[in-house]
């Protein structure tokens, strides 16, 4: 008879799914609204920083839809950007390239191949993140990720 163990290595995968779906991301309910603040474009320490030009109000809002249903990022990143499997999309900290808009949308046209990947797991991000989106849709998360961390 074969026994089947429970090893470490399947108890962080289901760790993470666990926590994503009952919403646990670490971060205090006060903080749900600074997050909406930024998703609006308003910076989250109150400082005004100009957006770039090619980023709309109309971008952000489709960005967020999109960030949390076809474009699949909540389930690498969390449903507030706080990383999950994926990093932190809220801090000013970026772990590839600078966080500007455009290389926001290459990053996400691109992907996050296994030599870049920078997480405890070796996680890649495949390019659209695995999604069927447009690259008008790629533009418009891209607007939403900078309003969150700007």
């Amino acid at each position: 008879m074969k026994r089947n163990t429970f090893t470490f290595a399947r108890l962080v995968p289901a760790c993470f799914a666990i926590s994503f779906l009952v919403g646990c991301s670490g971060r205090a309910a006060t903080e749900d609204s600074d997050l909406a603040t930024r998703a609006d474009g308003a910076p989250p320490s109150g400082v005004a920083v100009e957006r770039p030009g090619a980023i709309t109000d109309v971008m952000v809002q489709e960005g967020q839809q999109i960030y949390a249903g076809a474009g699949i990022c909540a389930a690498c990143h969390g449903p507030d950007g706080a990383g999950a499997i994926g990093p932190d999309l809220t801090d000013a900290e970026w772990l590839i390239g600078d966080g500007e808009y455009e290389q926001l949308v290459a990053q996400i046209l691109e992907g996050v191949t296994a030599a870049e990947a920078t997480n405890p797991l070796g996680a890649i991000m495949p390019p659209k993140g695995g999604a069927a989106i447009t690259d008008a849709q790629v533009r418009a998360v891209a607007a939403y990720v900078w309003t969150m961390s700007h």
